[in-house]
Parts: C-alpha cells; structure tokens; sequence
C-alpha cells in the first residue's frame, strides 16, 4: 500500500495519516452530524451569550465607575451630616467636593399623593458625568429660587402618577416646589431593583425648607471627593481613617462604585450559565448519540482499514479528529449566536441602567464557552471512540447489532475519559462566582444522571414485563421500548434532564409568586408609616383608629447603624458568604424593653423589663444571623450609630419569619443607651383595601412628613422583578428542552432505516396506516409520559430543597408547574416520533422487499 497502512509508523505520520483519511471522509458532508452540531451550538451558545452580556455590563462598570459613584471616593453618613472639622478636612485634602442627601418622602399633586425617592444637589452637581433632562432643557440654575418657589426635576412617572406638567407645583413637607424639568439621564443613580417611588431632584437649600430635616429622620448624606493630583482613593482611604477613626461614615471608591448591581448581574450570570451547562450536559447525550451512530456506520470501513494492517491507535486518530474538527464547527456556530446575542439583548438595556453598556463579544467569555464545548465532546464521544477502537476486525464485519457490548471502556482507557470529565468539573467551580452554588449544581447533576439512567432502565424492564396478553400493536409498541439498539435510556436521560431543569425553575419562580400575591396579603400589613416624629405618634394612633375598619395599629422605634465588628473581629475580615448582607451598609435596628410581639427564642433569655443599664447593652439577634456567623449568647456585636460605636452583649436568638411583613429587625437592643439617641418611628396598620386611599389622603394632609408604604404596590413591584428574572431563567431553560428534543429527534433518525422496515412488514401483513401510527404514538407516549412524570418528581425535589433549605421559604404543590412540562415532555416525544415516522409510514413496499 502506497498510503503506508501496512507499516509501524511513527506517532507523527499516524497523525498524518490519520488527518488525510479524515478529510478525505468528511468530503461526504455532514449528513448525520445536524444533531451533534445543534446539540452544541445550542450549550455553548447559551454560555457564551451570558458571558459575553455579564462582562460587558461588568466592564462598563469598572468603566464608568468614577461617574457612577459621583467621584473618586464617595463618603456616607445615615441620619447625620458631617461635622464642620471634617468638611474642613476633606475641603483641604481634595480637589473638589460634592455635597448631596437622599430620602424618601411624599409629593403631594392636586388630587394624588406619591411617595418619591428624594434627592438634594448641591451647585457644583453632578462632580462627573452629565445631567440630561429631556428636551434638552440645560440643567444649570433649574433648581433655584425663582419667583418664591424652588425648582425641581424629576422622572417622567412622578408626573403621570400625580397628573400634573412642566410647570405645575408639588407640595413637599411645608413648602411648594415647581417642577422644571424631565429627568432623561442621572449619572449616579444606584440602580434600585425595588425603589420605592421616582426621583424627585431639588436642591439642598430646598430641602432644609421643607421642614423634613428632623431628628432621626432617615436621610442620608453623600460627599463626592474629586482627590487631588494621582492619590490613589486607597491612600485617601488611608489617610482618612487615620484622621477620623470613629466618623462612622461608610466610604466607597471607584473600585466597587455600584455594588448592588455587580452582585445582581454576578448571581443572575451564575444561575443563566448554570442552566447553559445543563443545556450543554443534555446536548452532550446528543453528541454520544451522534457519535455511537457515526461508528456503527462506519464498520465496514474500520474493518478495511483494520484489514490491511492498520492498528488501532491509527483507527482511534481517524475518528478522533473527525470528531474534534465536527465539534469545532458546532463550537463556532455557538460563539456566533454568544457574539450576535448582545445586540440584540442591547435595546432592552437601554436606558434601564445608568452606564452606557457597549455590548459585543468578550474574549474571556468566548474562551470560556469554548472550553466548555471542547470538554463536554471529549467527555462524551471518547466512550464510543475507545470501545470501537477495541472491536477486532473480524466482529466488525459482521452486523453492527451488538457492537457496543460488554465492557463500556477498558480499564487502561479510563483516564482518557476521566482528565476531560475532571477538567470539566473544574472549570464549572472555578468560573463560577459562588463554588458552594456550583459545587451544589454538580452533585445535582450526578444525581440526576443517575436518576434517569435508572429510570430509562426501568421503562426497558417495565416494557418487557407487560409485552404479553396485549393486541399486536401494543405488543409492537412495548417490544419498540426493550428490542436491541433502541434509544429509550438516551431518551429519557436527555429529555429527563431538560424537562426537570424546567419543573424547577417554574415551581421555584411559582411558589415564590404565591408567596408575594396569595400568602402575603392575607397577613401583611396595608401600609407602612416611615418617619414619624415621637411628638406626633398620639395623634397619628388616634386619628388613624378614627377611620373606619383600620386595626392593629403597631409601632417601634427606629435607627440605623453600621455593623463594624463581630465578636471583635472587624466587619470586613470576616470572610465572605450570602449573609454578608448583614455587614454590607446600614441596618435598620430598634430597642425594646418586652420583647415584640409572637417573639420566639430559640437561645438566650430575654432581658429583664425594667433594664436600663447604658453601660452594659445588650442586644436580641435573629436566629439566621445568629447561625451564619456562629455567635452564642455571650458574644459581642460592635454596631457604629451616629458615628459612635456601640459594642452590645448579645443576649438572645429570635425566630424571624422575614416573609411575614412584620417589623422584623434583625437586631433588636436593650433600653439605656440608643433610646437616647434621635429616633423616628415606624408603624404598620391593616385596612380593607377600599380604606388605603382615604387613609392616604388623610395621612398626606395632616402628616406630611411622614411617608406611607402601600405595602401592594411593594409586592406588585417585588412580583415584577420576580417575573422579569423568572423569564429569563425559563428561557434559558427551554434551551435544555429544545437540545432534549434534538437528542429525540436523532435517536428517532437513527433508527429510521429499522422503522421503514418494520412498516414495510407490516403493511405487507395487512396493517393500515392507522395501525402503524397507533403503535408508533403508543411507544412515544409511554416514554414521554413516563420521562415527564419523573421529570416532575425530581424536578418538584429540587424546588422544594432550594426553596425549604436554601431559601428557608415555603412550598407548596403548584399543578401547572408540574402538569405543564409533562405535556411538554408528552407532546415533544410524539412530536419528534410522529416526524421521525412519517417517511416510514408512506414508503412503498415493493422496493424495500425487492432490496431485502
């Protein structure tokens, strides 16, 4: 042979070989590979269009972080404004300094109320970036006093919801203000996935006459630092603490200038890629599929090859690239549809952020998608390349019924298959932005995997188990489900998969808006009061029991505070976890003599009622805080109020069932020391709904200081946020379910030459259309119905852990969430079959029997 086969080769020339056979065959086209390539495109696709958005909305952050925080260093201080030594101070040791406060309150229009997110500017605002109202009307000068009233700006909702116009007059605490302008660009607007209202924009001077600036009033002051010359905001950290050790102000700098947001779109680009990967975990059934196929269709060739004294290395080589280069293709069409999805996921981001978001390709996303793609071939075609390589030249001559017999894969061989399916494990923990989510999402998986490889199994052995005493076509179904070659494990693993990554996304997202719409309001308070004066909680009480069918009226004091160490350990060395939140910015807190009402302690005694020792304060901590942090009883929480630090003894846990709207604090501090401190008040009271709006109107006329929280639009909000995300989470998912349908789909095409065959048979014996297609429809059936019930127990597992366990929620049983994806899982098996079918049954029978 002039092609050398014959021979032994260097490891060098067998590749060359190798490479020349491959090409030559891949000449044929890529008949046969459509599944195998979809199934790919279609998991890295998905991974790298989450990727490629997330970093670029990432990258515009770091980007823009110098606007988006105001300044290089953005100093914060709650209920308190910085004293005259530090203004001084911080004038002396910048370039420039901008002052500004924000608050909520309420914008009383003629007929309407609305509560607003307030913001007061001072002249030099914004320090960077650009303020852009609409209609290009210039920003300079509009918020000051002009004909007796001071200006305003705001968002074009504020305007629809009180009915009013350019031009018109809100009533704000005790003056009126003139609103100027349409707000079309903030430069520092922290994005609020729950605000509660629009902004209202007017200047500091204004606000000081509104009368609003009260003794424990929640406001909160910013100062944006433009610092001098190259000081790094690290060293002006530095020298700041140094200065001013107990100013009690939190300070960001550009290196985290938004992070709420940073952990929004980390956490949402975890779970969308999380759900890519099983898209990518069910394609790869497909590419085991396609390549198991493409084996068995290649024996006679093999067995030529192997004839004239090719060896198996050789053989191995052959496929292996025509595997890797068939890969490669499906890999490029999924970074294509990775680069091409952020323009069109462009337009939807557009104005909903307040950084200009350059969406395209982004290489690291790319390379990680690539990898994925890459591993998740190797993991699933080496099976069927190593055992084929193992099959002597004489069993491959014969038919390929039983090719794949026996052994899966030699003992010697496995490494080859474990390095892909390690490295993969690997790059799943190491890109992802929470190991502990991954790590669960890996055991999941596995489980999974098993589940439905047992349970294909069973429908194989249940199959064969009923097959007597039925009609012949439901025999013929049955016998379709256990006879040699047939796909009902792939089937049910793959579509099992796809259909319980659907079931737990809906029956998490559902539970989680019957919670909000259903459960809630049954024992959720009608309002929210905010910032009631102590002077003015009497006439409020009274005046609000006055109306008709308004009831348990509650209130507490409240402050805010900073948590700055536990257990002497400073806050930001304690390591990272999901209730960083506690330590993350000011928290809402409260003193108490009693405890609150239906209080459960779960460690700890509470404190004595007559207990008021300023010298020894002792504080009551919610039970999850007590858990994530290990504290007993005994220990110590340092939390910084007004710029003071305040080291409490904790003294108990509480059970807090945060989802009941209550006044949950998560820490509740005994009388003594921070009653002496300003305060304000808080109270709830329930109302049939036809009382909010009077009582509104009410609230707006006589205490228009305080701010009124219609807790139903809260939830509506909350539902919104949730439905958006949900949307995107179940898109994604049907990814998992499309790729499950094409692993159907070509395990149907697989056995299409059998099909025709059987048909054939069968319509020679007498059997009509109708007769074939009843047990075509009666073996799809029994695996989609079986693989969807399955699908939804696990599926219904899964949720219930995540909601109970992780999300320490409630569950109960939602049927569309269940009966919808096994009607999915039902109609995409027929679907697939019917199609699959079709040629079946409208070929003749005279060829076929003639070529038999």
């Amino acid at each position: 042979m002039s092609n050398g086969l014959s021979l032994s080769p260097s490891d060098d020339r067998l590749w060359s070989i190798a490479w020349r056979v491959c090409r030559r065959e891949l000449r044929g086209g890529l008949s046969g590979f459509r599944i195998f390539l979809a199934c790919l495109a279609l998991g890295v696709g998905a991974i790298a269009a989450v990727g490629n958005v997330s970093e670029s909305v990432l990258s515009a952050l770091e980007r823009d972080g110098r606007k988006l925080l105001g300044g290089d260093v953005e100093l914060r201080l709650t209920h308190m404004e910085a004293t005259a030594e530090q203004l001084d101070w911080l004038r002396a040791n910048t370039e420039r300094m901008g002052e500004l406060a924000t608050m909520r309150t309420t914008a009383y229009g003629p007929e309407q109320r609305r509560l607003v997110e307030l913001k007061a500017v001072d002249d030099i605002y914004p320090l960077f970036g650009e303020m852009e109202l609409a209609d290009n009307i210039p920003f300079d000068g509009i918020l000051d006093r002009k004909d007796g009233l001071w200006g305003a700006v705001t968002e074009a909702g504020l305007l629809e919801r009180l009915n009013i116009a350019i031009g018109d007059t809100v009533k704000l605490g005790d003056i009126d203000v003139q609103i100027r302008g349409v707000i079309a660009t903030e430069p520092d607007k922290a994005v609020g996935f729950f605000n509660f209202g629009p902004r209202l924009m007017v200047s500091k001077a204004a606000l000081m006459d509104t009368g609003l600036v009260q003794p424990g009033s929640l406001i909160r002051y910013y100062y944006a630092l433009d610092l001098m010359g190259n000081e790094t905001p690290t060293a002006f950290r530095e020298r700041l603490e140094n200065q001013f050790e107990d100013a009690g102000w939190r300070i960001r700098d550009t290196s985290n200038a938004n992070p709420g947001l940073r952990r929004f779109i980390e956490r949402l680009t975890l779970f969308l890629t999380l759900v890519g990967l099983s898209a990518l975990l069910v394609g790869g059934i497909g590419v085991a599929n396609a390549v198991r196929s493409h084996i068995e269709s290649k024996t006679s060739v093999i067995a030529t090859l192997k004839s004239i004294g090719a060896s198996h290395g050789l053989v191995l080589r052959i496929y292996f690239l025509q595997i890797l280069v068939l890969a490669l293709i499906g890999i490029g069409i999924g970074l294509l549809i990775g680069a091409v999805t952020p323009a069109i996921v462009a337009p939807l981001l557009a104005g909903r952020l307040p950084i200009d978001v350059t969406l395209g390709p982004a290489l690291p996303s790319l390379i990680i998608a690539t990898s994925f793609g890459v591993l998740t071939t190797l993991v699933f075609a080496l099976p069927s390349l190593l055992r084929a390589r193992e099959i002597p030249a004489a069993r491959l001559f014969r038919a390929s019924a039983g090719l794949f017999n026996g052994s899966p894969v030699r003992r010697r061989d496995l490494p080859y298959i474990g390095i892909p399916l390690v490295l993969l494990l690997v790059l799943t923990v190491l890109t992802a932005t929470d190991r502990a989510i991954a790590l669960g999402f890996i055991a999941g998986s596995a489980a999974a995997v098993v589940i439905f490889t047992y349970a294909g199994r069973g429908i194989v052995s249940l199959s064969k188990r009923f097959i007597t005493g039925r009609d012949a076509f439901s025999r013929l179904a049955l016998a379709n489900l256990h006879r040699p070659g047939a796909s009902t494990v792939p089937v049910a693993l793959s579509l099992g998969l796809g259909l319980t990554l659907l079931v737990t996304i809906s029956g998490i997202e559902g539970n989680l808006d019957n919670e909000i719409n259903e459960n809630l309001p049954e024992s959720a308070p009608a309002f929210f009061f905010l910032d009631i004066r102590p002077d003015q909680m009497d006439q409020f009480r009274s005046q609000l029991l006055a109306q008709e069918n308004v009831s348990d009226i509650e209130q507490t004091p409240m402050l805010r505070g900073r948590v700055t160490a536990i257990d002497g350990v400073d806050a930001n060395d304690v390591g990272p976890g999901d209730d960083r939140w506690f330590l993350r910015g000011d928290r809402g807190l409260t003193f108490a003599a009693a405890p609150p009402p239906e209080t459960k302690l779960v460690r700890g005694e509470w404190w004595p009622s007559d207990y008021d020792d300023a010298s020894k304060p002792l504080v009551s901590i919610s039970a999850d805080i007590g858990n994530a942090f290990e504290l007993e009883p005994g220990d110590t929480i340092t939390v910084n109020i007004l710029g003071r630090d305040i080291t409490a003894e904790i003294a108990n846990w509480r059970e807090v069932e945060w989802q009941s709207l209550r006044m949950n604090f998560a820490m509740v501090f005994s009388p003594g020391l921070i009653d002496k401190a300003p305060y304000s008040l808080i109270a709830t009271a329930h109302m049939p709904r036809e009382m909010e709006e009077p009582v509104d109107r009410m609230i707006g006329l006589d205490f228009p200081n305080v701010s009124a929280i219609r807790v139903r639009e809260a939830l509506e909000a909350a539902n919104a946020i949730l439905a958006g995300i949900g949307t995107a989470l179940n898109a994604t998912s049907m990814i998992a379910i499309v790729a499950g349908v094409l692993v159907l789909a070509g395990a149907v095409a697989a056995g299409r030459r059998k099909r025709i065959y059987d048909a054939v048979v069968l319509k020679t014996l007498g059997a009509t259309r109708a007769n074939i297609l009843y047990a075509y429809a009666l073996e799809y059936g029994i695996l989609g119905l079986a693989t969807g019930v399955i699908a939804a127990f696990v599926g219904s597992v899964a949720a219930w852990s995540v909601l109970v366990l992780v999300m320490e929620a409630h569950w109960v049983f939602l049927p569309m969430t269940i009966f919808g994806p096994i009607a999915i899982g039902l109609l995409a098996t027929l679907s697939a079959g019917f199609v699959g079918t079709w040629q079946a049954l409208r070929s003749p029978a005279a060829p076929m029997l003639r070529n038999e």
